[in-house]
């Protein structure tokens, strides 16, 4: 059994010592930490409802417009915006990390209580696979501000569970990390590094 206490001081001290670059976070992690995991655990193959009905019909239309830039015509298209229709909208766009882009920063124009954990996730799997890590962070930073004692647990299942859908990679794991350490939230950040290792994405 690791002793949380133990694990926090040295854990404090090696964040100070660490060398940044502009993707990842390194440090050396101590005692049984440390090392790759040769049985990682299964990533979870998600899949979320097919759109059908109005709601397909929503999500080309939106699609089209976007693709052509026609930004008038989806301001008309926003009463009708829903949760569901965010995220398969980003869905579709997201070998265009530009769009994805825009269009989120769209949404958040339009009405913000339309993003879910599930979409922002989808935006950091687009970002961080394209190396917008910039943005990335921008938009985590934003999430983990709001201060919910249960967020950061819920924030990992979340990107862990679209991980497939969004065909990503394990960078947006690093830059979750790379936050974490940032604003001093070390526990987070040794829990995600945990989580990372059990999955097999830790690569120290």
């Amino acid at each position: 059994m690791l002793n949380s206490h133990r694990l926090c001081r040295p854990f404090s001290s090696l964040i100070d010592q660490q060398k940044k670059d502009s993707n990842l976070v390194k440090f050396k992690i101590p005692g049984k930490l440390g090392g790759r995991n040769l049985n990682p655990i299964p990533l979870p193959h998600r899949t979320i409802l097919d759109p059908r009905g109005q709601d397909l019909d929503y999500v080309n239309v939106a699609h089209s417009h976007l693709v052509h830039s026609d930004w008038a015509k989806l301001d008309k298209l926003a009463p009708n915006l829903t949760p569901f229709r965010v995220k398969h909208i980003l869905l579709k766009i997201q070998k265009d990390y530009v769009l994805s882009l825009e269009f989120f920063n769209w949404v958040d124009t339009q009405n913000p209580n339309l993003y879910t954990l599930d979409t922002r996730s989808i935006i950091l799997h687009i970002l961080t696979k394209s190396s917008k890590f910039k943005s990335a962070e921008s938009i985590l930073k934003k999430i983990l501000d709001s201060g919910s004692i249960h967020l950061p647990s819920k924030l990992f299942e979340s990107i862990l569970n679209s991980y497939r859908l969004c065909d990503s990679s394990p960078r947006v794991f690093d830059s979750l990390f790379k936050m974490y350490a940032h604003m001093r939230k070390l526990r987070n950040a040794l829990d995600t590094f945990c989580q990372m290792k059990d999955y097999g994405f830790s690569r120290l």
